[in-house]
């Protein structure tokens, strides 16, 4: 029993690890962001936004946070497509990428 319980601290000491670490991983990903809206099409920039945000698809559900895993695959939806088209966001788009960060930001805050 002793191997069962050091086995779940375990996971909750990285979990909470984890938790810890979101909201500068938040911050990143918005800094990235913030560079990357105006100006020209930069391709390094965007396909490192991306994956920034493909790892808190994967990661947040693992961790027990699935509303930041969907809030984060619907933003990671939105990047593949302007990384596909290789074209700058246009203000809908903008506005739709402040709602998806919106929407992660909140999530940060819910275990679920």
């Amino acid at each position: 029993m002793a191997d069962l319980d050091d086995f779940q601290s375990g996971l909750k000491a990285l979990s909470d690890a984890y938790a810890a670490e979101l909201p500068q991983k938040i911050q990143q990903i918005e800094a990235a962001w913030g560079n990357l809206q105006h100006g020209e099409w930069d391709d390094a920039g965007f396909q490192s936004l991306h994956r920034m945000v493909h790892s808190l698809t994967g990661s947040g559900r693992t961790f027990g946070f699935a509303t930041l895993s969907d809030a984060a695959r619907a933003l990671e939806t939105m990047l593949a497509e302007m990384v596909q088209v290789k074209a700058m966001p246009d203000q809908e788009q903008r506005n739709q990428m402040r709602m998806a960060l919106s929407a992660l930001q909140q999530a940060v805050k819910q275990r679920s």
